[in-house]
């Protein structure tokens, strides 16, 4: 599993973003864990974007979801 954030969105716009652009599935939100969010900062943004990678996922998969990440992060600075 691996739970990140884009400096300047919300977890379910990232998530929106992945999904709707990317065709990347992610899980966006507290995971149940809200106090880890709240330790964190990370509840006034809803949470955080996680990935879980597991034995389906081929090496093309990972590297087109870092990709996305990368792109998505990139288009914020340009705001």
């Amino acid at each position: 599993m691996l739970a990140f954030n884009i400096d300047g969105l919300e977890a379910a716009d990232t998530g929106t973003m992945l999904d709707v652009d990317y065709s990347i599935a992610s899980r966006t939100g507290l995971h149940c864990a809200p106090l880890v969010h709240e330790q964190l900062g990370t509840d006034k943004i809803h949470g955080s974007v996680r990935f879980g990678i597991g034995p389906f996922n081929a090496e093309d998969d990972i590297r087109a979801a870092i990709k996305a990440v990368r792109e998505i992060a990139e288009s914020r600075k340009k705001r």
